[in-house]
């Protein structure tokens, strides 16, 4: 008895134990005290780094370890409310009612100059933005980021194609990454966990990384939805941007905050509008509410809003606790909203060295040499394998009604949507064939249970003319076999027939990709086909179609070439790509057939198909067989990427990106050419803020022999004789196809600066259409061509896709020519 008695005790030790080292739940709902939830108010307890949000519904759900606690409450616009909390190892409801916030306005005096006494707050924060922004020299917290989209309207077809897309949530997702930041740009991440509605095989596109959006910065960026920055209201400038106002100021415990408006001054600056708070004394961000509008030309959305609260960590230092992006969405047809919130906890920092010397703290390093590299985000792999019981302990904020069932709906008809009738039937809609195919992208064809997509040319490459072949159909197909969403291999066949020539060509191509991390790829092409001299093809069919039809102009030159080509390319290590070429092929000139045009029958000419060249009075071939090597060293200096299970993504580097190529031409196996050609290119992206962004490139090259060639094998530039253009870094506008090619030496540079809206934003009437300002300036330099200078300036972004220039140009100081230039200018 004494023994059962013994064992009874110990066991109820253990469970007590148990119990006491279990986390509860502290659970419950926050509202106004009209009894409305109040969506997003922050919970965080003091003197630890945990905190939550509530869900839209205005309940919250966190763990706790048991203890005592003060719990915080807030909620911008209502009145902090700390609550003292004891912990045992229950389920704790705490259902939390905010006051309205009472701004005290009594000691709200404007100074005899009638200035607001919101400009000296703001000129206090100003000064001590710098402190703030560089007080932390490094940290580390966890992110939890919970990611919706909606539609509420959709297009049934966009510029053709089918939108196999339903009404209600499009997005729902959750991630939980392990973040590492540290002064003043490295960044990396370790995504831990990640679930997507009706994707349990697929992983999370949330990014904390992204979210990383200060106010202590001068210029906030938010990629594709403006070009430009936007200017935070505390930024060294910012009084040239904002006016302001003090609506009031609000005690919250120990710290006086006050709450100011800010307002552009001119509506269509890159300025946000809303409220930010902050604290007296020490002048840190308290919280923001701010939004931008279309007015503020952001693009494809109508508004975003901005939420975020901070709150203390460590050492008397702030951290952003919650974020929120909220944005409404109306553009071609789509209508719908989406929300991305982001709960950042569990932080440890650094202090910057002579802040912690201030406070007397012994400078330690949060991390170890080489902890950060230029991986930024690392997906692990088991991170989609969570299951329910997880993230019912880890989810910081409750899952709406709406949400619930969304998961569980699309998480239940996962299964009935990777079975073939259900794929069948998405397929049979997505097939529909609509006269929008012909013109516009081609017709895509897809049986998606078995990874297999065709794509059929649109009817401006399907049916071409020029004048070595007259008429032209050129049928093309391409076959992809995808392999978990990701391809793996393709097959191009091509056939083609000039009515005029009477010739019939041929062509196929067999692409595979070994390795989709190194993007590890080879391809086999053959056949009988016809070739631009510029294999970079500087004119394309349409084009040229519309030219020689209309214009009476024929600008595309074309030889025959029966050939078999090799193609090998993989990332060798992280940055370095290599590529390889081995071709053999027979050349054979070709000649003028048709003379046909709509217009100037009777006054132009065409040329004939020999291109004209200032260094060879002659480039006709007749026959040539040609042995090509060619091998090439692509170079991302400090390439940074994302790693996920199956793929790498290759991000941008603040460095010149550098291009090696090296193209030999073999005297054996009857190959009757011999010439060695090395090149160089560098290009470089640059932002200036406010001022706008720009791109410089620069190459050169030289043949170090050039025994024995064609024409073919020269070096050709990127020339434009039309007036529709391609607007790439190494394209000409005024510059004649061939002219210039050369089998000697060149260098050329190329330098263009898009204002982003900086001058045409002060125009009412033309911002509206948010058309912007680029500038151009390119250079080359052969034998030949001595000093050949282009300039041009023109407007981009008109109706959204248009880029209209006007170009000169001058060779050797002499005037070469000049003209308008349209294309797409996104």
């Amino acid at each position: 008895m004494h023994a059962i008695i013994k064992s009874f005790l110990v066991s109820l030790l253990l469970i007590s134990s148990f119990c006491q080292g279990m986390a509860a739940e502290l659970f419950g709902t926050v509202t106004d005290q009209k009894g409305e939830p109040l969506p997003y108010a922050t919970l965080y307890i003091q003197n630890t780094t945990k905190g939550t949000t509530t869900n839209i519904e205005g309940r919250y759900s966190i763990e706790l370890a048991p203890g005592k606690y003060v719990l915080t409450y807030q909620y911008v616009g209502y009145k902090k409310q700390e609550i003292p909390l004891k912990v045992d190892h229950r389920r704790i409801r705490l259902d939390v009612v905010l006051e309205a916030e009472v701004l005290e306005l009594q000691e709200v005096v404007v100074t005899a100059t009638g200035e607001d006494p919101a400009y000296q707050v703001i000129r206090e924060a100003i000064a001590k933005r710098k402190y703030h922004l560089e007080e932390v020299q490094a940290y580390k917290c966890k992110v939890y980021i919970k990611g919706m989209q909606t539609l509420d309207e959709k297009p049934d077809q966009v510029l053709g194609v089918n939108i196999p897309l339903d009404t209600g949530i499009v997005y729902l997702s959750e991630s939980v990454s392990e973040l590492s930041v540290a002064q003043p740009d490295k960044i990396k991440e370790v995504m831990i966990s990640s679930k997507m509605s009706g994707g349990n095989s697929a992983f999370s596109y949330n990014q904390g990384s992204q979210m990383l959006i200060s106010f202590y910065d001068n210029l906030l960026n938010f990629p594709g939805l403006s070009e430009r920055g936007f200017v935070s209201p505390i930024a060294n400038n910012a009084l040239m941007f904002y006016d302001y106002k003090l609506e009031g100021t609000i005690l919250e415990g120990e710290y006086l905050i006050n709450k100011i408006k800010v307002i552009p001054k001119r509506k269509n600056d890159p300025a946000f509008q809303g409220f930010i708070y902050i604290m007296e004394d020490s002048w840190r961000i308290h919280s923001v509410d701010l939004r931008l509008t279309k007015e503020h030309q952001i693009e494809f959305i109508d508004q975003v809003n901005v939420y975020q609260v901070y709150a203390p960590v460590q050492d008397g230092v702030w951290m952003l606790l919650s974020q929120r992006f909220a944005y409404y969405l109306n553009v071609l047809g789509f209508r719908g909203n989406g929300n991305f919130v982001g709960i950042h906890s569990e932080y440890q920092i650094q202090l910057n060295d002579k802040l912690a010397q201030s406070k007397g703290i012994a400078a330690q390093s949060l991390f170890a040499d080489g902890y950060f590299d230029n991986e930024v985000l690392k997906i692990e792999k088991e991170a989609n394998k969570r299951d329910k019981e997880y993230w019912e302990e880890v989810r910081p904020i409750p899952l709406t009604k709406i949400e619930k069932i969304d998961y569980l709906w699309k998480d239940s008809l996962q299964v009935l949507m990777e079975r073939k009738p259900y794929k069948d039937s998405v397929d049979k809609y997505a097939n529909k064939f609509n006269i929008e195919n012909l013109f516009i992208g081609g017709y895509f064809r897809q049986q998606s249970f078995k990874e297999r997509y065709y794509r059929f040319q649109p009817i401006h490459d399907l049916l071409q003319y020029n004048t070595v072949e007259g008429a032209v159909i050129n049928l093309k197909t391409i076959y992809t076999q995808e392999r978990d969403a990701i391809w793996k291999y393709q097959i191009t066949p091509t056939v083609r027939y000039g009515f005029s020539s009477q010739e019939f060509y041929y062509k196929g191509k067999f692409a595979y990709q070994f390795d989709p991390i190194k993007r590890t790829r080879a391809f086999l092409e053959g056949g009988k086909f016809v070739s631009q001299f510029n294999e970079d093809e500087p004119i394309s069919p349409l084009i040229n179609s519309f030219e020689t039809l209309v214009n009476r102009r024929s600008y595309m030159k074309l030889y025959e070439k029966a050939f078999a080509k090799f193609y090998y390319s993989s990332e060798i290590v992280n940055g370095v790509t290599w590529k390889a070429t081995l071709e053999y092929a027979r050349r054979n000139e070709l000649f003028n057939s048709a003379d046909y045009s709509f217009f100037y029958n009777e006054d132009r000419e065409f040329a004939p198909n020999a291109p004209l060249n200032a260094e060879t009075p002659n480039t006709s071939f007749g026959t040539s067989d040609a042995l090509i090597f060619g091998t090439s060293f692509y170079i991302k200096f400090g390439q940074k990427y994302i790693t996920r299970p199956d793929q790498k993504f290759n991000l941008d580097s603040p460095y010149p990106t550098l291009f090696v190529y090296y193209r030999k031409g073999i005297a054996a196996l009857g190959s009757d050419v011999d010439f060695d050609e090395v090149a160089i290119r560098a290009f470089k992206e640059v932002n200036y803020g406010l001022l706008g962004s720009g791109n410089y490139t620069a190459w050169a090259g030289t043949f170090l022999n050039d025994n024995q060639m064609t024409f073919i094998d020269y070096k050709h530039h990127m020339g434009n004789q039309s007036v529709f253009a391609k607007f790439g870094n190494d394209h000409y506008q005024l510059l004649d196809y061939y002219q210039f090619s050369t089998s000697g030496s060149w260098v050329g540079l190329h330098a263009d600066h898009h204002f982003n809206g900086f001058i045409l934003n002060k125009l009412p009437f033309i911002r509206k259409s948010k058309a912007q300002i680029v500038g151009t300036a390119k250079y080359l330099h052969t034998s030949a061509s001595g000093h050949y200078i282009e300039y041009g300036v023109g407007l981009e972004h008109l109706f959204k896709v248009l880029r209209l220039d006007v170009y000169g140009a001058v060779q050797d100081g002499a005037n070469y020519g000049h003209g308008f230039r349209v294309g797409l200018g996104f």
